[in-house]
């Protein structure tokens, strides 16, 4: 009985309550309104601050700072004028923004360059050429004089000058002449005639084969490179073409007359001959090293030498630069039956070496570099990895063999 007592005394008490409540509400519309924030929870006290403001006409309050409520995040925000949009953002409206940003351009991988016979290029920009071989290049690249033919009446221009030799009955074993190998069928044809022609002397010709002026020097190129023995002939030439780019008529250029060739050849057959005999009955290994130990004996490096890019400035004279060097150490070694190659380059500037081929694979050797007190073999069947940071192969000589012997490597 006490019990229900209470109960309805509790029960008075908040029916009391409540319509005191229901008295402050209808008396004051803004108690509600906070209730029903409390209730809902979807406004903050900030946003009752603003509304009860508003209603009673005060000024509203701006606010910042970090104690900032954030809005309501039901509700959006309404869309901003066009300026006000840019400076808000930082980004200028209707424009990709990372284009006016001042950002590093990303680095291209640089492309590699592999010869036909998987010789990667190495970077010229890494090349470093140590203080006892600085200057001793000279290489004087094929050099191309080119000259456009006035045009014909009627037609095309028509040379009055022959074919010369055709060099039809030459054949040439690509592992003794591997530039030849190089060229497509039109190529050597007229590699065929260029070297019949410079054997005979005869320096003006038709070319037998329409080959456009841009690739002419590739065969001149191809020619001179696997063939020290012609000594006299120079790295310039002349071409002369037609209005349709091709070259009509071809001039080669000699270092020595033909009234001087009987004498100068002889010198030059009889030297080597001498050089020859005292490398028999040696491996093709002590041959290459005796033959490169004889040319640094008899040779000095002379930038200005007559006729300095030629074998018979090394073989005869004795005063040579690189390009001699290397031509009288592959003639040499291609009248001992041993593949060797004339290549050339950069290493610091224009440059040429040889590769020589061995029993297990190929390598590079520097008669000129090895040419400085002390360091003999310094660079003396070297691989392209000992190379890469010297040497650095240029124009068709990117497509003779990689140098991976490892066997006569320096010993």
């Amino acid at each position: 009985m006490k019990i229900l007592k209470k109960i309805l005394a509790a029960i008075a008490v908040l029916t009391a309550l409540l319509c005191i409540l229901i008295l402050l509400c209808a008396l004051n519309p803004n108690i509600t309104k906070k209730l029903s924030g409390l209730v809902s929870g979807n406004k903050s006290s900030k946003q009752t601050q603003q509304e009860e403001t508003l209603e009673s006409g005060e000024p509203e309050e701006v606010l910042s700072g970090e104690n900032e409520e954030e809005s309501d995040s039901g509700k959006e925000p309404e869309s901003l004028p066009k300026e006000e949009e840019e400076q808000s953002s930082g980004e200028p409206a209707g424009e990709d923004w990372s284009e006016n940003l001042n950002l590093p351009d990303a680095e291209e991988p640089e492309e590699v360059v592999r010869g036909t016979n998987g010789y990667e290029v190495p970077s010229e920009s890494g090349i470093e050429v140590p203080e006892a071989v600085s200057g001793k290049s000279g290489y004087q690249p094929i050099t191309e004089k080119s000259e456009e033919l006035p045009d014909a009446e009627g037609g095309e221009y028509t040379s009055d000058l022959g074919y010369g030799q055709l060099g039809d009955g030459y054949t040439f074993d690509p592992a003794v002449y591997p530039y030849y190998a190089m060229l497509d069928a039109k190529g050597q044809h007229l590699y065929r005639q260029i070297f019949a022609n410079a054997n005979a002397f005869n320096g003006a010709f038709v070319p037998i084969e329409a080959v456009p002026v841009s690739e002419i020097k590739n065969v001149i190129m191809a020619v001179y490179n696997d063939h020290p023995e012609l000594f006299w002939l120079n790295t310039a030439f002349v071409c002369k073409y037609d209005k349709n780019k091709i070259c009509a008529e071809l001039e080669l250029e000699f270092n020595i007359t033909q009234e001087e060739f009987p004498e100068k050849s002889s010198q030059f057959y009889n030297t080597v001959n001498t050089m020859l005999t005292q490398v028999e009955n040696l491996s093709d290994y002590e041959k290459g090293r005796r033959i490169h130990d004889l040319l640094i004996d008899k040779i000095e490096y002379v930038k200005g030498a007559d006729m300095n890019q030629s074998a018979y400035s090394a073989v005869v004279e004795g005063k040579s630069v690189c390009a001699g060097y290397a031509r009288a150490y592959q003639y040499l070694m291609q009248r001992l039956g041993i593949p060797c190659y004339y290549c050339t380059g950069f290493a610091g500037e224009d440059h040429a070496w040889n590769i020589v081929g061995l029993d297990d694979g190929y390598y590079n050797v520097d008669v000129t570099w090895d040419d400085t007190p002390g360091g003999e073999y310094d660079y003396f069947n070297k691989t392209d990895e000992d190379y890469a940071d010297t040497h650095v192969r240029r124009d068709l000589s990117i497509n003779l063999p990689k140098c991976e012997g490892q066997k006569y490597r320096n010993l």
